[in-house]
């Protein structure tokens, strides 16, 4: 290994030779002494005092070209803020697209993006873009990825004119990090899209074989003695809920319930950030797309609590920090059912959501490129109640009090390249286990980006009862990433006792992989009617570290193509041509066993229309051969998009999978099935997915809207035999009766889970908004499996249900704006004197 490792780092110091580079671009930013109203018209002198960035460059749909209008962008600054301002010419100013959308979402509209990346890092900025319609979106950026849960405070005003539109911002330093120096220059990008031609243009051009596109910003200077501001902000917020029982005895009681607390941001110094959220609530998070899960794996559902997706890029990385652990469900949660049917009794109460009494991270990037951060949670303790059939009430601890830590440091390197070094802890009350997790990883790249080389360790440890349970983890990549032609090669290894799921997710371990990638893009098609188009190929080999055996081989293959028409298609291959073997799912302790899987071929295709369009749509297929009587497997996705105006949309998503003898683990759905303890068994089954949603949106204005969401997902297995499970892989047939006395399946149901998710957003002044939330929710199972589709979802939408409305008012202090308004009621009292 050391001496592949030595090979590959002689190749790539090899190739960090000097690559010629094109001039960047630089313009001065103006400072001001007069007040801007920012109101989109730009018709301040000051405007015409400054420099203009100008001669933009497409990236799409033909790179490397003049764009098709020009734009003018500039910059000004005083001592509280920095003033873009932009002239976005348009020879058709009445066909520029300006839907309107949400907060924060993308639309059907033309668009206009800055980019500051203050410390000149190459990897990481602010990201800050407006549409026509005048609707904000910001996100923060690290290591060229877009976290677009990041929120900041910042003014902009959008006005449509003869020559085309105009677009006016004022961003707060306090909504920037940026160094100590008395003459300042800033990594900028300024970007522009034309939506009905699909054209989006940079003033600094950005190469699309060049891998990632922060590198390639142009300057802006000339910023002269600024300083970060007092960064001290307070969000105090107030919920009230009216919440409807969940069980048939309380279906129509409605129990009312208030909460407060607020979130509190300090800025320790120009670069770190104090975030506290005091007694949190995220009672109108929307809901989770629950599933069955018949797998030997966890499911993993999408964090959407604001303060643990704002920002925690840095938290995020390397796959070792999934919030949802924080303040999730109980770790006993499912053995609550388990002890009921012990006692014969009925549960009184098994919270599914643990009690986060508060959360803190402090984070931050030094004019070094060092990047800090630390985060802290406690998680009180959670307790199920139980009443037995002689009516005596159990309490059962389902989850100590826990604290979590995670430490994070981040040191930039020369051509984007880094090393980071992240600790993970949880600490629990009582006899309960404890866990540290610490990775380190470094990646260098070239000075062109086309070359890199990765390497990454991480050591897990559990701590129960004076043991130490540590595993370890090991990852090394080396590839060619920018250019037509790409590839890399990687292998991961993860010990049998490596785990991370204490604050991380780790599907599973035990795993030693080898990945081989490769690819082709075509930016400039010789074809005049298509845009762009890929091909891709992957080689993937897996053994199991413990025992060292063969579990899988596989190739896939994949074509993309996008037409200038911005219609486009893709087909997916996946090869697996030799017989594979299953470790997981027999779900044995030290993996004896292992479910055979036969020789099978996959082929998916996928079609996307234009976007731009009132209507659009997206479909795909997929079929899965298998070489094994009557096993087969069909999919079949269809997404329709309907845009009635600039106000409102509809989207309709529709999911329908079908598996034909599906082999997995038998989890009986009652006792009643003769099957011998100790056995392995495994099920042969039909099975019938539809993910059904529909989801709307009316805009009254760029801050004011509402939004719908109403999922119904059904799960139908049948199952048609059952056998043994020995250890070389060999099924043995039983012939088990899987029906009662009265000829009613044992086994077999719908699983359904229905929600809507109803909200009203009006943000009434900056960072403050009002929101009306309802939640409708219905969880699972109808016995009767010859029931069709839309009877099924009748009698789910009969069945018990929890229902929620709630009003949450969340307003913005900023310590800024509450001194500025004081001094001048002070200077105001203080003149009406004399």
């Amino acid at each position: 290994m050391k001496k592949i490792f030595g090979i590959l780092l002689f190749s790539f110091v090899c190739l960090s030779a000097t690559f010629a580079t094109e001039p960047i671009k630089s313009i001065p930013a103006f400072r001001i002494q007069t007040e801007i109203k920012v109101d989109g018209q730009l018709n301040e002198l000051v405007w015409a005092n400054a420099s203009a960035a100008e001669d933009f460059i497409q990236t799409e749909p033909i790179p490397g070209i003049q764009a098709s209008h020009d734009t003018k962008v500039k910059f000004l600054y005083d001592d509280q803020a920095i003033y873009i301002g932009a002239f976005l010419y348009d020879s058709e100013p009445k066909k520029i697209l300006k839907e309107l959308c949400i907060r924060d979402q993308i639309s059907n509209s033309d668009l206009f993006k800055v980019f500051i990346d203050a410390y000149q890092s190459g990897l990481n900025g602010f990201l800050f873009s407006v549409n026509a319609a005048g609707v904000q979106y910001e996100s923060i950026v690290s290591d060229h990825v877009e976290d677009i849960n990041w929120n900041a405070i910042w003014e902009s005003e959008v006005s449509i004119t003869d020559e085309g539109w105009t677009v006016e911002m004022k961003i707060p330093f306090s909504s920037l990090r940026f160094p100590s120096q008395s003459v300042q220059q800033w990594n900028v990008q300024v970007a522009r899209e034309i939506r009905r031609w699909r054209e989006t243009s940079y003033w600094s051009k950005v190469d699309p074989l060049v891998n990632g596109w922060v590198q390639q910003s142009g300057r802006v200077d000339s910023l002269i003695e600024i300083h970060a501001p007092v960064r001290l902000s307070l969000m105090p917020f107030i919920t009230g809920y009216l919440n409807q029982g969940n069980n048939s005895n309380a279906t129509n009681r409605i129990s009312p319930s208030f909460s407060a607390g607020a979130d509190l941001k300090y800025g320790i110094n120009q670069a770190f950030t104090l975030d506290m959220a005091l007694v949190p609530d995220f009672g109108q998070v929307i809901s989770d797309k629950q599933v069955r899960n018949l797998s030997p794996f966890e499911v993993f559902f999408e964090e959407n609590r604001q303060f643990f997706t704002e920002g925690t890029e840095l938290f995020n990385r390397d796959s070792l920090f999934y919030s949802r652990r924080v303040g999730g469900r109980p770790q006993g949660y499912g053995q609550v059912f388990e002890k009921a049917s012990q006692l014969k009794g009925q549960i009184l109460s098994n919270p599914e959501i643990s009690q986060l009494y508060n959360a803190t991270k402090i984070s931050g990037r030094s004019a070094s490129g060092t990047g800090l951060g630390f985060f802290n949670a406690v998680v009180g303790s959670t307790h199920a109640y139980i009443q037995d059939s002689a009516g005596r009430e159990h309490q059962f601890q389902t989850s100590p009090l826990s604290n979590y830590n995670v430490l994070v440091a981040d040191q930039n390197l020369k051509n984007n390249s880094y090393i980071r070094l992240i600790n993970t802890n949880v600490m629990r009350d009582g006899s309960y286990l404890d866990a540290n997790v610490t990775g380190l990883t470094t990646e260098l790249k070239t000075k062109d980006q086309r070359y890199s080389i990765l390497g990454r360790g991480v050591m897990s440890q559990r701590f129960s009862n004076g043991n130490n349970d540590k595993g370890y983890s090991s990852t090394l990549r080396f590839g060619k990433f920018g250019g037509q032609w790409t590839w890399n090669v990687q292998q991961v290894i993860e010990t049998d006792r490596y785990n991370t799921n204490d604050i991380a997710f780790l599907a599973a371990a035990n795993e030693h992989t080898y990945n081989f990638n490769g690819g082709f893009a075509e930016f400039k098609p010789k074809k005049q009617n298509v845009q762009l188009y890929n091909f891709k190929a992957n080689v993937f080999y897996l053994r199991h570290y413990k025992p060292n055996v063969f579990a899988d081989f596989a190739i896939n293959l994949s074509h993309f193509l996008l037409w200038k028409s911005r219609d486009a298609y893709g087909i997916n291959v996946r090869l697996e041509p030799i017989p594979t073997r299953d470790f997981f799912e027999p779900r044995t302790p030290n993996f004896t066993h292992y479910l055979p899987w036969p020789v099978n071929y996959t082929g998916s295709a996928f079609f996307s229309s234009d976007y731009r369009k009132a209507f659009a749509l997206d479909v795909d297929v997929t079929y899965r051969y298998f070489d094994f009587p009557g096993r087969r497997n069909f999919g079949f996705g269809f997404e329709p998009r309907f845009r009635f105006s600039d106000r409102i949309s509809l989207f309709w998503n529709l999911s329908v999978q079908k598996n034909l003898l599906e082999q997995g683990f038998l989890i009986p759905n009652t006792g009643d099935l003769p099957l011998e303890p100790g056995n392995i068994y495994i099920g042969n089954r039909d099975r019938w997915i539809i993910d059904n949603s529909v989801s709307g949106r009316y805009i009254f204005n760029h801050k004011m809207g509402v939004t719908i969401r109403i999922r119904h997902y059904w799960d139908q297995v049948k199952y048609k035999s059952i056998q043994v499970l020995y250890e070389n892989g060999y099924l043995e047939n039983r012939n088990i009766d899987l029906k009662d006395g009265n000829g009613k399946p044992l086994n077999d149901n719908n699983f359904n889970a229905f929600t809507v998710d109803l909200q009203f957003n009006y943000r009434f002044a900056p960072g403050s908004d009002l929101i009306l939330v309802w939640k409708n929710q219905i969880l699972g199972y109808v016995q009767d499996t010859d029931l069709g589709y839309f009877r099924n979802l009748s009698e789910t939408i009969d069945a018990p249900q929890t229902n929620s409305v709630s009003l949450r008012i969340l307003y913005f202090l900023d310590y800024l704006q509450l001194e500025k308004k004081l001094s001048k009621k002070k200077n105001t009292g203080f003149h009406n004197q004399f």
